[in-house]
This record gives C-alpha cells, structure tokens and sequence, in this order.
C-alpha cells in the first residue's frame, strides 16, 4: 500500500478530510442559526451569547484544524512533506487546540451543568467523560512537539538540497 502521492492512503485521507470540512462548515452554520434562534433555553441571553461565543472560537477553531489538515495531507500526496508551510500548519494547530482547550475550561466555569466535575459517568445513556480538555491539550503538546521535529527535518532537506 502507498502512503503517499497519487492513489494513496494520503489520497484517501484527503477525500475524507475535504467530506469533513463541507460536513462541519455545515453542521456549524445549522447549529449557529438553531442556537441564537431558539427560544427553548430557559437562560439569560448575556448566557446564551456566552456560550455562544465559546461554540464560535471552538468550532472555528475545529474547522481550522481540518483545513491545515487537509493542506499537510496535500503536500503528502505532492510527494514534498518538508516544507516551511508544513510547520506552520502544524503550530497552528497546535494553537488551535489550545483555544478549544481554553473555551473547554472557560465552559466548566460558567457553565451551571459542570456544577459537578465528573472525570467519568457511566449510566443508561453510556460512558461521558469531562476531560475532554485534556485530549486537546496533549495533542496541541504533542503537535508542537512535532513542528519542531518537522522544522529540523526541513533544515536538513534545505541543506541536502544546497549540497547536491
């Protein structure tokens, strides 16, 4: 199995995250004109665009980082991983799951539901965790920790190429 360039798995992937960009810029339009519609929460509307706000710069963010996905996925199927836009893409998303990884933390805070942290339930509608921050923040770590890797790599192509 190839892992990269034309009729590859970077190929395939490619296809999912592009599915999944149009998927999410929809799902976030639908939800955004459901939400400051509806009248059906009972809360404050300082509250509601509270929330609101938080659902804003975390799917935005969400949907950023499928972009830059997408784009480090083009440069595998272009055969050229190593390259200076892919260790920005990279500490963009780092970035980015950082900011979900705030508007998790700001949630817990005003939002009333997280009265009662529950590291994990387990009940009749299944398992929920509320570390959900947590999976965010490892990954923005380790995502950073891997543009560094990519920048280093990219140096070595830079002075490979210089060389020959």
């Amino acid at each position: 199995m190839k892992y990269y360039g034309k009729k590859s798995l970077a190929s395939a992937l490619k296809l999912v995250l592009n599915f999944l960009l149009i998927i999410g810029v929809c799902m976030f339009v639908y939800i955004s004109k459901n939400v400051m519609s509806s009248n059906d929460l009972q809360i404050s509307i300082f509250r509601k665009i509270g929330i609101y706000g938080l659902f804003f710069i975390g799917s935005i963010s969400l949907i950023l980082i499928v972009y830059n996905l997408k784009k480090i996925v083009d440069s595998l199927v272009d055969i050229n991983p190593f390259i200076r836009g892919n260790v920005k893409r990279l500490n963009s998303i780092a970035l980015e799951c950082f900011i979900i990884t705030g508007c998790y933390l700001i949630n817990f805070v005003i939002n009333p539901k997280y009265v009662e942290f529950n590291l994990i339930t387990v009940d009749m509608k299944g398992i929920h965790t509320d570390m959900e921050f947590f999976i965010f923040l490892f990954a923005g770590c380790f995502i950073l920790i891997l543009s560094k890797v990519f920048e280093q790599a990219v140096e070595v192509k830079e002075d490979n190429d210089l060389t020959i």
